[in-house]
């Protein structure tokens, strides 16, 4: 029995990847949710927020690197300017985004999903800002002012953006999930 739940697993990983990574390619084709310089309103989170809250921590942060190093194969995380900037970039935001369901431990409620979506969101928000500060500040100096300003201004919008989407599509989802179990 082991075994069998253990196969059960990797195939809802596998499933839960390949949602994200063909909601990653209609993102890709739809231009008004993509910002000119990086960035996007991200409708590819949703499969992995299902997988962290269905499968837990270590389902929902595979799919999240699955989905990270897939998509990389793909090109579609085409902006590398170091390691620290591609991780605060797309592998920190990913794996972020794979442990949204830390709060369900235990019975898993609709409530506990949408306050681990909302940390989440925070937090990988967080680090594209920091990415932003640090590693693509246009004209200005790295870390300054200015590079915040222009940071807090290029990437929160679409953030904020992404986690409304998110608030609204998921209790859906995770209510049907705990209907089901």
């Amino acid at each position: 029995m082991k075994n069998q739940e253990r196969i059960k697993f990797l195939v809802y990983v596998a499933v839960y990847t390949a949602l994200t990574l063909a909601l990653d390619y209609v993102k890709e084709m739809l231009p008004f949710l993509n910002l000119p310089n990086g960035g996007s309103v991200n409708i590819a989170l949703i499969p992995v927020m299902v997988a962290s809250f269905h499968l837990g921590i270590g389902g929902g942060c595979a799919t999240g690197l699955l989905w990270w190093g897939i998509s990389t194969l793909m090109g579609f995380n085409p902006y590398f300017l170091n390691v620290a900037q591609y991780a605060l970039d797309y592998i920190i935001p990913s794996f972020i985004v794979g442990i949204s369901s830390f709060l369900c431990v235990g019975k898993k409620t609709v409530v506990k999903g949408e306050i681990g979506l909302f940390v989440a969101n925070v937090l990988r928000t967080l680090s594209v800002v920091l990415s932003g500060v640090y590693y693509w500040p246009d004209g200005v100096a790295a870390g300054s002012k200015a590079a915040w300003v222009a940071s807090l201004s290029y990437n929160v919008p679409y953030c904020v953006a992404t986690y409304a989407l998110l608030a609204i599509v998921l209790p859906v989802l995770f209510g049907r999930l705990i209907k089901n179990n």
